[in-house]
Order: structure tokens, then sequence, then C-alpha cells
């Protein structure tokens, strides 16, 4: 079925107009069919909204983290994790725990286990980021990685309100369906005997 005769369909589907063969049944699909378009048609600003928001959140924490977080280096006590084979990926180049030492910004000397590269030496320095306190922490929320997640949240919503939608009109036209069926079956038994006669 190719695109110009699909949207016919779902334009008699919905147009049903004065049709004399139209059942009940075919009434309330085209209802269910609209109701569904309405859903998601609805939900997009919503969604768009909860995007918006979750964005403006987003920024302010990484306002936040940037503000008080700061990079550094810090210089392995030991040997990091030693290299793995990741599959075909070849050399898996993740990161780990490892013992190291690195200084803040009072001055501070300070001794714990920093994220370091598989297969980084002890003697080596590691970029990390530090809290206010000197300890360390993941990097801090960049705006664009905000900006991702508004957009992430809007998309993820409008695509469930279209999910469910979808389900919603496939459940009820699943239904109608078997009701046809019947009607069919009903009306074959009364008509088919007539035609033997003949």
């Amino acid at each position: 079925m190719d695109a110009s005769s699909r949207w016919a369909r779902v334009w008699c589907t919905v147009h049903i107009g004065g049709n004399p063969l139209a059942r009940g049944e075919d009434r309330a699909e085209a209802i269910t069919l609209l109701v569904a378009a309405l859903i998601v048609l609805l939900t997009l600003p919503f969604a768009a909204a909860v995007g918006s928001a979750v964005f403006a959140a987003k920024s302010e924490r990484a306002a936040g983290e940037q503000g008080e977080r700061y990079r550094a280096e810090a210089r392995l006590l030991e040997d990091g994790a030693p290299l793995a084979m990741g599959g075909r990926a070849g050399l898996t180049r993740d990161t780990l725990p490892a013992e190291a030492t690195w200084s803040t910004r009072g001055g501070e000397v300070r001794v714990g286990e920093v994220p370091a590269t598989r297969g980084t030496r002890a003697g080596a320095t590691v970029p990390v980021w530090l809290d206010g306190a000197g300890n360390p922490v993941a990097a801090p929320l960049t705006v664009p990685e905000a900006r991702l997640m508004g957009i992430g949240a809007a998309i993820g919503l409008w695509l469930a309100a279209i999910v469910v939608a979808s389900l919603f009109y496939g459940l009820v036209r699943l239904g109608l369906d078997r009701k046809r069926f019947s009607h069919w079956q009903e009306e074959w038994r009364e008509t088919a005997p007539k035609w033997t006669t003949w």
C-alpha cells in the first residue's frame, strides 16, 4: 500500500459522512481515530513545556556546578587498572578508580581515589574535577548537556503520547473488528440459506 492510498484510507475512515453502508462500529472507529490524533497533537505543547522546564532546571544546576567545581591535576600513587580487550573494539579506554594525590585551591594536599584511564602508570598526572571542599567529583554539567536533556525529555514525552494513542486506537479497533466479524457472521447465517435455494 503506497502513501496516497494509505492517506485515502485514513480519510475515508474519519470522513464517513452520510455513507449508508457505514455501521455504528465504523463511526466509533472514526471518533477513536480523531481522539487519538487529538491526544498526540495536544501533548505536543505540553511536552515542549516539560522540555523547557527540564532545560531551565538543568541549566541552573550547570551554572551552580561550574561556579563551584574546578579542574586540577592528580598524581597517581599506583598503576591504573590493566588494559582490557573490548571485543571488536579492541582495547578499552574506560576509567577506574586509582589511588592518587592532589592539591586543593587552598594548597592542602589530599590522598584518595580518582578516575584514571586503564593502563596509566604510577607517577602520571591525570585531570580531575574538585568541588569546593577539594573532593573529587564528576565533571560539571554543561549548558549543551542541559539542552540535550530538555530536548530528550520533550521528545520522550511526545513519543510516549504517540505510543499511548496508538495502543488506545489499536485496542478499540480490535474490539470493533470483533463486533464487525460477529455481525457479518450473523448476516451470513441469515443470507446463506436464501442463496442455496436459488
